[in-house]
C-alpha cells in the first residue's frame, strides 16, 4: 500500500506541480504524509529526491519547508537537517538578505550529528565562507577548520576552504597562520591558484609596509591574472596608490577599466569587489578635487553595497557623500592639519587609516574647535559623533557604523548593564547570534584603546559602561 503511494503520487504531482498549483500540491503532500500514523522514512526520502529534481527554486523551498515541518512533528530528525540544508542553500543566493540568512543558516549546526560527512563538510564550508563575508573571521576559520576534519573529497572545495582560512587569519592580522595555510594553498594544481598565491603574498608585503614590493608584484600580477582575481587586484593596487599618493598610476588604470567593468559578477563576493573599485574611484577623485565626480562613484558603491546587504558600507558611502560639503568648507581654511586631519578620516583603505599626530597642542586645538559633536570617554579619549571616530593625545581611529551604534548604546545606558539580546535587538534587529557581539565588541574595545577599560563585562551576559574619570577640561 505504502509503496502504491509512493510509486502513484509524486511523479504525477512532478507533472503538475507550478507556482499556480503549489497550495493544493502542498495540501495533498500533507494528506497523504499524515494519513499514517507511521509514516516510513522512505516515504520522506522519496519526497526528499523529487524535490531535487525540480528546477524553480520557490517551489523547492516551499516543499523543503514540508519535509522540515513534517520531520519536526514526527522526529525525523535526520530530514530535518537534510531540509533546512537544502533550504539554507537556496536562500544564501538570495544577496540582499545575507545577513538573515547566515543567522538561519547557523540553524543547521544544531542537527549536524544527523548529516553526513559531505553534507557537514559542504555546510561547513558554505558557513565559512558566508562568514568571511560577513567579517566574521574568527567564525569563519572555526567553520572552515571543521570543514577540513569532514573530509572534504571535491579538491576545489578543499583548496577554497584552506584559502579561506588563509584569508581569515590574514584578516586577523596573524600572519604566521596565512603563510602556513597559503603553503597548503599553493599546492592545488587549479588554474586559480597561482593568481591567488601571488595576490595574497603582495598583501602580506604590504601588510609588513613593504609597499613598493608589494606594488612590483601586483602590476606583474596585474598583466597575467584571470577574471576571477583582476578586480581584488586592482582595488590592493589603487589602495596602496592612494596611500603612497601614486594618483597618475590609479588615472591610468581607472582609464582601462572596461574589461573589469565587462568581467560577470555572479557571486556575492564579485559584486562587494565592484562596489569597492567604485568606492575607491571616488576616493581617488575626491583625491584631486573632482568632487562631483567622488559623490558619482560614492553614490554607486553605495547601490553596490546594498544589492549584496553590506548595509554597513552602503551607509558608510552616504557618509562621505555628506563629508564632501565639508571639505569643500575645509578647503578655504589655513589649517592645513584640518584639512589633512579630515580627509585621512573621510578616504581610508581596506584597513583602517590611522594618522599620527606631531602636534598635539593643534590636535587639542581641532578637538575643541569641534566640541559640539565629542564625548568624552576617559583616558583623554574622545568620540567624534559626526565623522564617528575615536580620538586621543596620539591618534584618530574610525568607527565603521556598528561600531559606533554598539558604543552609543552603552553611553545612553551609562550605569546599567546591557544584555547580549538588548545588543542584537537593537543593531541587528535579531539577526545575529551572541558569537556576533562579542566579535563586535572586541573590535570596539581594540578602536577605543585605553578607554577600553570604561566597558565592562558582567557574569550575566553583558555589558556595563562607566566613566571613571572626569577629562581634563571641559570640551
Amino acid at each position: 500500500m505504502v509503496e502504491d503511494k509512493l510509486d502513484s503520487l509524486f511523479p504525477i504531482q512532478k507533472e503538475l506541480i507550478d507556482e499556480n498549483n503549489l497550495p493544493e500540491v502542498i495540501k495533498i503532500i500533507n494528506e497523504t504524509l499524515y494519513s499514517y500514523e507511521e509514516v516510513p522514512i522512505q516515504l520522506v526520502k522519496r519526497l526528499y529526491d523529487l524535490i531535487a529534481t525540480i528546477k524553480e527554486t520557490t517551489i523547492q523551498l516551499a516543499l523543503y519547508q514540508v519535509i522540515i515541518d513534517y520531520s519536526r512533528t514526527h522526529g525525523i530528525i535526520p530530514y530535518i537537517a537534510k531540509g533546512l540544508l537544502q533550504k539554507y542553500l537556496i536562500e544564501r543566493d538570495d544577496f540582499t538578505k545575507f545577513h538573515s540568512t547566515y543567522a538561519s543558516g547557523k540553524g543547521i549546526l544544531f542537527f549536524e550529528d544527523f548529516l553526513t560527512s559531505e553534507e557537514k563538510g559542504l555546510v561547513y564550508y558554505k558557513l565559512g565562507v558566508h562568514a568571511y563575508y560577513l567579517c566574521l573571521f574568527e567564525e569563519s576559520i572555526k567553520l572552515g577548520e571543521k570543514a577540513l576534519d569532514a573530509s572534504i573529497t571535491d579538491a576545489r572545495m578543499q583548496a577554497n576552504t584552506i584559502y579561506l582560512l588563509c584569508n581569515s587569519y590574514y584578516q586577523l592580522g596573524d600572519y604566521e597562520q596565512t603563510v602556513e595555510y597559503l603553503v597548503q594553498y599553493r599546492a592545488f594544481s587549479l588554474p586559480e591558484v597561482n593568481d591567488n598565491v601571488n595576490l595574497t603574498e603582495a598583501m602580506l608585503h604590504s601588510a609588513n609596509g613593504n609597499y613598493q614590493l608589494a606594488i612590483s608584484m601586483l602590476q606583474k600580477n596585474l598583466q597575467q591574472c584571470g577574471d576571477y582575481t583582476l578586480l581584488h587586484v586592482v582595488n590592493h593596487l589603487i589602495t596602496l596608490y592612494l596611500q603612497t599618493e601614486n594618483l597618475s598610476a590609479i588615472e591610468e588604470i581607472i582609464q582601462k577599466d572596461e574589461k573589469l567593468l565587462s568581467i560577470p559578477k555572479d557571486t556575492p563576493f564579485k559584486k562587494a569587489r565592484l562596489a569597492h573599485y567604485f568606492r575607491l574611484k571616488g576616493d581617488y577623485f575626491i583625491h584631486i578635487e573632482k568632487i562631483e565626480d567622488g559623490m558619482k562613484y560614492y553614490l554607486e558603491a553605495a547601490t553596490g553595497y546594498a544589492k549584496v546587504d553590506l548595509i554597513e558600507k552602503e551607509s558608510e558611502c552616504f557618509r562621505l557623500i555628506r563629508g564632501t560639503e565639508a571639505i569643500c568648507k575645509l578647503r578655504g581654511q589655513n589649517s592645513t592639519f584640518l584639512k589633512d586631519s579630515y580627509t585621512h578620516n573621510l578616504i581610508s583603505p581596506l584597513t583602517n587609516y590611522t594618522s599620527s599626530y606631531d602636534n598635539t597642542n593643534q590636535h587639542q586645538q581641532n578637538l575643541n574647535s569641534d566640541s559640539n559633536h565629542c564625548i568624552y570617554l576617559g583616558h583623554e579619549t574622545y568620540l567624534h559623533t559626526l565623522e564617528l571616530y575615536i580620538q586621543d593625545e596620539k591618534s584618530t581611529r574610525n568607527l565603521s557604523n556598528r561600531e559606533y551604534e554598539l558604543l552609543n548604546l552603552l553611553i545612553k545606558h551609562e550605569g546599567h548593564i546591557i544584555h547580549k539580546s538588548q545588543i542584537i535587538s537593537s543593531i541587528w534587529n535579531d539577526t545575529a547570534d551572541e558569537g556576533s557581539v562579542s566579535v563586535l565588541m572586541t573590535r570596539l574595545r581594540k578602536k577605543l584603546g585605553k578607554a577600553a577599560k570604561t566597558i565592562q563585562g558582567r557574569k550575566q551576559g553583558g555589558y556595563i559602561f562607566k566613566r571613571i574619570e572626569v577629562p581634563n577640561e571641559t570640551i
